[in-house]
């Protein structure tokens, strides 16, 4: 009785191991069976087992095959020498102490499965998808300039390839190394002398010489595979002077692995020989030709082919591989698909001119994206729960007038509830979700503090676009907890008043909390919650990786995902947009990114998140790349085609801003392309500098709305400007080039880099901002705000391409020393050419500099939002009427407005033409002109 009791507790306890070792997968598969994705689930993991018990068994054939072929060695080892010496000579005949063959065997056995199955388990985990690639390659069409291989061998054939010799071959040499070892330490070979060439010289048993040869030549095999593969990766060594292979590798390293492969053949036929002879030389003198040789054929004879004939005539020898790098340089990053067009930079421009930019101005970034997130934070934070984790800049469609918007969702931080609310209850059943956003145009400033063009909780806003029938945020960049939803108790929406508003989860995904998945959860998160809490029955949802990076990363870990998704408001709900990109490390003749350690890239990847009911579509954008070909065919129907997406989103794609960053830092160098000029880097670049604090640092690119040179439209356009490239002793800080990308339409992807004519000298942001410090009015006003009890914070100074010359504007922010204090936006410097103006607004700047008021659209709708006046709500109950009436007496005032600003202005210009013609004396006549402009 106590034995089968004994047997029940041991199945008790094997199967409650079981089920948690098992609860991870499990949820695994509910998760991915959720949102729609089984086959990302089931691919990886059936790959990863046949690879596990392939590279497992191969393995164990190799390990236990030779621990048996020496078990009669190691058996007469244990049972005479070993127990010797460790004084267990008396006990030798006793049965205990005895070793038998049986055991021996069974051991030897289970060592070898241990070993082989647990490095497999490593290495099956981390070559999966190496292997689903080799086996659908997708052709580049273009060859490397040495081999002439298609490129895709590279990236998809060669990595698994190396991948398969790194795997055996370390473990077998090690294993070859400890038979070895132990047929000298049991003495089965003897050396007699060091002079291995001479005959005698090792005494070993034949069965010891043919189990050595035939590690020997498993070892050669492998070894001569090692060499011929990294004849390829040549093509994309990344040390020396050329990224790939140069002079030295093409005329040293190579022959020298090709003489290499050779030692290893006549290793493998010594090995074969020494395996039927009784002739060990022909075992161990292959094996001291390829050590020696690798050493010195590899290694040693490069170096003094580098040393004595490549550097004294450096560029000669390296010029055809020079070419190789610019060319596969530039295709790997995309900047072969730049167009390069001449940007005069001098162009006069005038107040008519500036009138046809007015979407250009009336776009202008006076809110500076870096500095609002504190600002929404302390004008709309609301309770210290809601969060701002960041500021997207996108454009919108605003009664049909292009508007650039910031935009910040208003997420939850349950970590921020008040120390006594921080319970089980309040984290995973309460306090679920964020709500709505916090949206402002990017030039719309109202006593220095931004206009909302979306504001408060519940939402409110004059814009339709902007109406939101669905403002709840389950899954962000802030939800790192998973939360059980629809239970017995409410969850929170947002405060009202003395109450609080709630609601009920009724988005698609989620995972039922059936008995079953009750069980295997409360296994996986070690908690019996599931069960004790009252509030979870049967309808209640868990919802798992609501942290929009995790999720997206768990589906497809094979991308490369953006660090800064951002938020759209698409046809009244909220979607995150989040940027995936192919990439590889092993592309032939390309400069690596070292920050990212990727020597190839593309964007080829849009990814789409519901802000409610975290459902997630793949959305391929770059269908010619061949990587992501290769992903479609390993798991078709996951990515959707770019015709799917609905033209409300595709509106809102954005070219993401770390492609165009490792873009334009490549193309500093990489858009020379004469060979002798990269070579002497003639014409290298830099990202243009701007102040920050002691130290400049590179100028971060910035969307802005423009007008591309030839174009007819205005549109949002990524840009960063080129200096020429500065030594410590030379610094040069004007302007030469700038590169835009385009994202409107059919347009979007094209990249146009404009360079500056040589001759002419043009500021750069370093030296605009050198010239406001150095400017004596508005030096002074910044140092007389900088005292004590108040700092100035410079805004990002934006460089505008208007009509062939350049505008810079910086607005100029003022915040007090206390705590809590918002900076607010309390000056304008713009500049032109060689004059610097600043005024309190933008127009009044723009009048200084052009000598004619110039009138900018500073939504005034948009002043409603923050006043007491009514407001279109996205969740209350105002009828559609109602909202329109609204909208047409808002617009029909503002046109009023409109018409007497236009009054006053004639006004004012025929009282300057009477007072200009008046014979006042010059200095009276400079007063009123004074006087005037103030007025």
């Amino acid at each position: 009785m106590r034995r089968i009791f004994r047997l029940l507790l041991i199945l008790l306890a094997s199967l409650i191991i079981s089920l948690f070792a098992i609860s991870g997968l499990f949820e695994d598969w509910l998760w991915y069976s959720d949102l729609g994705y089984d086959q990302l689930f089931w691919t990886p993991l059936i790959s990863k087992g046949i690879i596990q018990v392939g590279n497992g068994t191969i393995l164990f054939l190799f390990i236990s095959g030779t621990l048996l072929s020496i078990r009669h060695a190691i058996l007469t080892f244990v049972n005479e020498r070993l127990k010797k010496r460790l004084r267990l000579v008396h006990e030798m005949d006793r049965p205990f102490y005895r070793l038998s063959q049986k055991k021996m065997t069974i051991w030897l056995v289970v060592i070898s499965a241990l070993v082989s199955f647990g490095v497999s388990f490593v290495a099956g985990f981390t070559g999966w998808l190496e292997v689903l690639t080799f086996m659908n390659p997708t052709p580049f069409g273009q060859g490397d300039p040495i081999f002439f291989k298609d490129l895709g061998f590279y990236v998809f054939q060669l990595p698994f390839l190396y991948t398969i010799y790194s795997v055996f071959f370390g473990p077998l040499f090690l294993l070859a190394i400890i038979t070895t070892l132990f047929y000298i330490f049991t003495g089965v070979i003897r050396f007699h002398s060091m002079l291995l060439w001479r005959k005698h010289t090792i005494e070993i048993s034949p069965a010891a010489r043919r189990h050595l040869a035939l590690l020997a030549m498993v070892l050669f095999t492998f070894k001569g595979f090692g060499y011929y593969f990294s004849t390829f990766r040549l093509l994309y060594s990344q040390q020396g002077l050329i990224a790939g292979a140069g002079y030295a590798d093409i005329s040293a390293t190579l022959p020298a692995f090709k003489i290499l492969i050779v030692l290893c053949a006549l290793g493998l036929i010594g090995g074969l020989v020494s395996f039927f002879r009784n002739e060990i030389r022909f075992l161990t003198l292959p094996i001291l030709f390829v050590l020696l040789g690798g050493a010195l054929l590899s290694t040693l004879w490069p170096l003094v082919v580098q040393s004595l004939v490549v550097v004294p005539n450096e560029l000669a020898k390296e010029l055809p591989y020079i070419q190789n790098e610019i060319s596969l340089t530039r295709f790997a990053y995309g900047l072969d698909k730049i167009s390069v067009e001449e940007y005069k930079g001098n162009e006069p421009i005038s107040a008519d001119l500036l009138k046809q930019e007015l979407p250009t101005l009336n776009n202008i970034s006076l809110n500076d994206p870096r500095l609002m997130s504190q600002i929404y934070t302390q004008k709309q934070g609301i309770k210290q729960y809601y969060k701002f984790s960041d500021i997207d800049v996108d454009r919108y469609l605003i009664n049909g007038e292009y508007r650039q918007v910031l935009l910040a969702p208003r997420e939850l931080s349950p970590y921020d509830l008040a120390s006594t609310a921080q319970t089980f209850v309040n984290f995973r059943f309460k306090y679920t979700h964020g709500f709505g956003v916090v949206a402002s145009f990017a030039n719309a400033v109202t006593e220095g503090l931004p206009n909302f063009a979306v504001r408060d909780a519940p939402p409110t806003t004059n814009h339709q676009e902007f109406q939101l029938t669905q403002p709840r945020i389950y899954f962000g960049e802030l939800t790192n907890e998973w939360v059980v939803v629809n239970t017995a108790i409410k969850e929170f929406d947002y405060p009202e008043g003395n109450t609080n508003v709630e609601s009920n989860y009724q988005g698609k995904s989620g995972i039922q909390l059936t008995p079953l998945n009750r069980l295997m959860l409360s296994l996986k998160h070690t908690t019996p919650r599931f069960y004790l809490a009252n509030e979870v029955n049967s309808q209640s949802r868990i919802l798992l990786h609501r942290n929009i990076m995790e999720r997206v990363e768990k589906l497809i870990p094979f991308l490369k995902y953006d660090e800064n998704p951002y938020l759209i408001v698409d046809k009244g709900r909220l979607r995150w947009i989040i940027d995936g990109y192919t990439i590889s490390k092993t592309f032939p003749y390309s400069r690596m990114d070292q920050a990212r350690e990727i020597n190839y890239i593309r964007n080829s990847v849009k990814v789409v998140v519901d802000a409610y009911d975290g459902t997630v579509s793949f959305y391929a954008v770059d269908t010619a790349d061949p990587i992501l070909q290769t992903y479609r065919k390993i798991f078709p129907g996951v990515f959707k085609d770019l015709s799917e997406m609905s033209e409300e989103l595709r509106a809102h794609l954005r070219y993401p801003e770390t492609l165009f960053t490792i873009q334009s830092n490549m193309l500093k160098n990489f858009h020379m392309t004469d060979p002798a000029e990269f070579y002497n880097k003639e014409d290298a670049w830099d990202i243009a500098k701007e102040s920050s604090g002691s130290e400049p640092k590179n100028v971060e690119s910035h969307y802005c709305v423009m007008r591309i040179p030839g174009s007819n439209q205005h549109e949002l356009a990524l840009m960063i400007p080129f200096t020429p490239a500065s030594s410590s002793s030379n610094s040069r800080n004007n302007m030469i080039s700038w590169l835009a990308a385009r994202m409107d339409g059919e347009h979007y992807g094209e990249l146009k880099l404009y360079k500056i004519p040589k001759n002419l000298e043009v500021n750069g942001p370093l030296q605009i901002e050198s010239r406001i410090d150095q400017n004596p009015e508005i030096s002074k006003q910044l140092a007389l705000w900088n005292q004590k009890g108040s700092r100035v914070i410079r805004g990002h100074l934006q460089m505008l391409p208007i009509a062939e010359n350049f505008l810079y504007v910086e607005p100029i922010y003022l915040q007090a020393d206390t705590v809590g204090s918002i900076p607010e936006m309390r000056r304008v410097v713009v500049a032109y050419e060689d004059r610097i103006v600043m005024a309190e607004t933008l127009e009044d700047a723009l009048a200084q500099l052009f000598g004619a008021k110039i009138l900018l659209t500073n939504s005034p709708q948009e002043n409603t939002a923050n006043q007491n006046e009514p407001s279109v709500s996205s969740t209350a109950g105002n009828s559609v009427s109602q909202e329109n009436a609204m909208i047409k007496d808002t617009q029909s005032l503002l046109k009023q407005i409109e018409q007497l600003r236009e009054l006053l202005n004639q006004l004012e210009d025929q009282l300057r033409s009477m007072t200009s013609s008046t014979a006042y004396p010059e200095a009276e006549q400079e007063s009123l002109q004074e006087e005037n402009m103030s007025q």
